[in-house]
């Protein structure tokens, strides 16, 4: 049944750090190398969007790329594809909300757009993508790219519930979300940002700086161990952060040294 399986991916352990990332993958997957996400508060009536410059979609990849489980995890795929079954798109946004609208186009064809809304879903309880996008001018910054793909979010229930906007707690909460998807992205994509050709990411307009865990660039920062493992197929490093009294207040600041015991571990790229 439709309104139990779609509500049933609402369910998959997303958060809204994680849930972004998600939509981010897609977009390199697509060849972006410019990501917009652009928010804005208004109570129950706020509203989120990921815009990339990516190859964008027709609408026999749009319909596809709407449905739930649409690839085969066990086909080939390309070497800068990170999806494997289909289901980020719409489980990491069914997660944060009930409304989920993508608009796309390829370069040299008008924009298209279909829309999933869960409320629609469980009153029909039937499986209707809708040709539907709430605002035009949520698409506003497609029409200033060749080709690319926005995704929307609303009905953000998870986030935002049924606050008034006016409400300054809700508020608060909200662009404190935001603030911690900010410190991830920066971390999850830091090793995308930082190279000569990689992608930019920016939140309502403000450009993120990649954040390196180990410090590589910083004095007093040390690789002390290199191992491979099965057959070179697994390298694994040792790095030990500098001493905090080599580093400046802003580098300080901006290796966020008061995470350094949280941030301790494995990390597996």
């Amino acid at each position: 049944e439709a309104s139990a399986m779609i509500n049933t991916f609402r369910a998959f352990g997303y958060n809204l750090r994680t849930a972004i990332a998600d939509i981010i993958d897609n977009s390199i997957s697509a060849k972006a190398e410019n990501i917009w996400i652009d928010y804005k508060w208004g109570g129950a009536g706020s509203w989120l969007t990921i815009t990339d410059d990516g190859i964008g979609m027709n609408l026999e990849g749009l319909k596809v790329a709407m449905t739930p489980g649409s690839k085969d995890p066990k086909d080939d795929r390309d070497a800068h594809d990170l999806g494997r079954f289909g289901l980020g798109l719409k489980t990491s946004s069914f997660s944060q909300c009930k409304r989920l609208t993508v608009a796309t186009k390829s370069e040299g064809f008008s924009i298209i757009n279909r829309c999933w809304d869960l409320d629609y879903v469980n009153e029909t309880k039937k499986w209707s993508l809708l040709d539907y996008i709430s605002d035009k001018t949520f698409a506003v910054k497609l029409d200033e790219l060749k080709s690319g793909t926005t995704v929307v979010w609303e009905k953000l229930d998870r986030l935002v519930g049924n606050a008034n906007s006016q409400n300054e707690a809700a508020m608060n909460v909200f662009l404190e979300e935001l603030a911690a998807v900010e410190e991830h992205l920066s971390l999850v994509f830091h090793r995308y940002i930082e190279r000569a050709k990689g992608i930019s990411i920016y939140m309502n307009g403000n450009k993120l700086l990649p954040w390196d865990p180990f410090m590589k660039q910083a004095e007093g920062g040390q690789l002390v161990a290199k191992e491979e493992l099965d057959k070179a197929q697994v390298k694994v490093k040792c790095y030990v952060l500098p001493h905090i009294s080599k580093l400046t207040a802003e580098e300080r600041k901006q290796a966020k040294t008061d995470h350094w015991y949280k941030l301790q571990g494995f990390y597996v790229y």
